[in-house]
């Protein structure tokens, strides 16, 4: 009978130690609700035209996704490029059509844009993108 009576009390005993434990600490790979909500790409549409790109002057935030469509309104080939801290965005198009490129700038600054067809840079086609 005593072994039955202490059996029961080391059972509430231990149900009583765990109701107070404190809660597990979180996953070490969970992340915060913020961090999960991800931010939708600004959208950019850059329209080229035989040596000349419209806009001229891009604004993008550093962290901020951006999708640049390049639209080629010209008779000949045009890409868009712009050196952004070690990334190289490219968007090359065809004649009378479009394409898109999504990249992330990190790194604040004035960047130069370029044609990269032989010729096109020299012949005016230039952009600025500017990363605050």
């Amino acid at each position: 009978m005593k072994s039955i009576r202490m059996l029961i009390l080391l059972g509430i005993m231990t149900l009583a130690m765990a109701a107070c434990a404190p809660p597990p600490p979180p996953a070490a790979n969970a992340a915060p609700a913020a961090a999960k909500a991800t931010t939708p790409p600004q959208q950019i549409t850059v329209t080229a035209t035989e040596m000349a790109f419209s806009p001229t002057t891009l604004e993008a935030k550093v962290g901020q996704p951006i999708t640049l469509t390049l639209r080629n309104n010209g008779v000949l080939e045009h890409n868009w490029q712009a050196q952004i801290g070690n990334d190289t965005i490219v968007v090359a198009v065809q004649p009378k059509q479009s394409a898109s490129r999504t990249f992330t700038p990190q790194t604040a600054g004035t960047y130069k844009v370029v044609c990269t067809v032989p010729g096109h840079e020299q012949a005016g086609m230039v952009a600025t993108l500017v990363v605050r």
